[in-house]
Order: C-alpha cells, then structure tokens, then sequence
C-alpha cells in the first residue's frame, strides 16, 4: 500500500489599500504565481479577485479618489522672481491653493512669472508576499491638447516605507522586497507620457513576509510620487487657462 501525501504552496501575492464606499481597509488583489513571464501582461499568473484596489492618499487609508475631490481648492503654484524671490501660494501648506492661503504685496518685475513645478501628490498601497514580486504601469492615452502637455510634464517615482501606522499598524514583521535596500528594484522616475505603453517600476529579489504575523504585520507600503516639472519643459502656462486634471494610472503586481 503506498500513500503519497503531498503539500504545495504556490507564490502567493496580497494588494490592499482602502475601500471606496467604506474607506476600510480592504483586500481586493489576491495572486497566485502560476505562470512565469517577464511582465504583467505576460505573467500567466491569475488573480483571484476580480476587482481593483483603490489607492490611499499617503499616510492615511483615505481613498485618492475621496481624498482629491475632497480637496477645495487649486493645484499650489509659485510665483516667481517677485522683488521678494519665490513665493509658494499654499502658503498653510494644505496642498491646494484656496481662501485658506494667504500672502502679502510684491513687486512685480519683468521677469516675474507663474510657475506649476514642484508641485507634488503622493498615493500609496500595501503588498504582502510569500515570494517576490514585480510590479507595471500603465496610463491612459491623452485625447486633449492639455492631457498631453501634462503628460508631458508630470513625472511619477514609486518608493517604498517598510513599516508604519496610517490607522492601521503595518510591516513589523516585514522585510523589504528588495535585499539591495530601500531603493532598490526601482525604475528611475518616469513621465506619465512614458506610462502610455506599459512599464516596469518595480522588480523585487524576496518576499515582503520576514517573520511570523497578520497580513498587515508582513506588508510593505509603495509610494508613487507625481510630480509637475513645468519648469524644465516650459510647459505650463497662464495662456492654457483653467483645467482639472485627473490621471488613471494602473499598478499591476506579479511574480516574474
């Protein structure tokens, strides 16, 4: 009589940020490692939950589509070469320009001009993993003459916090996924118009899980920076008028 018991875990790969109805904390990618391809497109690997997490604004489980169209007011800006040097006009430092902010006179001059780079948003989600992972991105085409300057002129620079508590404790039993350190793995910054086809930003060498713990306990935050950089393309300007600006851009997570 032979009896051949057999045990298998395959590479297993946990995406949560926030809900958007509740703001919770919710799971909503669960992959298994079932292929072996370079990309996410041609991973093989199948993701058990068919819907899509929702990013967090950076620091908190508040969902970036809550969190921006909360936000009551403009994009911040500088002014520039004022007889008083640069002025930033999120002068409370809330990241959005409104009736909040206030400043005194300056001299104008004939070089003085409005300038939108420097101007950042930072969103967040959390990974958990028994193997390591890659991870792609990829955002919309733009159908406007502005989609496409701001495409041209947003830059986007994933990073990564081991641990922390955005109200919910995360990564005291965790490792980066990368043996090389925290920057390490990571795409140079990229501009969104670069994101029009998609492109790797991540690729890890081990798994986040490094002891004994819950999911939280064994997750990694990722940060991607967006960053306006007007400034070094002259893009921007007062002459392209008023617009609202919102960017899908998707992060899809794998095991190469």
């Amino acid at each position: 009589m032979i009896d051949r018991p057999h045990f298998e875990r395959e590479g297993i790969v946990i995406v949560w940020a926030a809900d958007a109805a509740s703001g919770a904390p919710v799971v909503s990618d669960f992959i298994l490692d079932t292929g072996n391809g370079a990309t996410a497109a041609g991973s093989g690997d199948i993701d058990l939950i068919s819907t899509d997490v929702h990013t967090v604004v950076t620091g908190s489980l508040v969902p970036t589509q809550d969190g921006v169209a909360s936000a009551t007011g403009g994009m911040p800006f500088l002014l520039t070469n004022t007889d008083r040097g640069t002025i930033n006009t999120d002068s409370n430092g809330d990241g959005v320009v409104s009736g909040d902010d206030a400043f005194t006179s300056f001299g104008l001059q004939n070089i003085t001009d409005a300038r939108v780079d420097a101007v950042r948003q930072s969103s967040s989600f959390y990974v958990a993993s028994n193997v390591p992972f890659a991870i792609d991105a990829q955002a919309f085409t733009p159908s406007t003459f502005t989609e496409f300057i701001l495409l041209l002129i947003t830059r986007v620079q994933l990073s990564m916090t081991q641990t922390g508590d955005d109200g919910l404790a995360f990564g005291s039993s965790a490792q980066l996924p990368h043996s090389g350190g925290s920057n390490a793995g990571f795409a140079p910054s990229l501009r969104l118009w670069d994101l029009r086809t998609p492109q790797n930003v991540f690729t890890g060498n081990q798994r986040t899980a490094a002891t004994p713990g819950s999911i939280a306990d064994q997750s990694v935050r990722f940060d991607a920076e967006y960053a306006i950089s007007a400034a070094n393309l002259n893009g921007y300007d007062l002459s392209l008028g008023t617009f609202d600006f919102q960017v899908e851009v998707v992060y899809t997570v794998y095991v190469p």
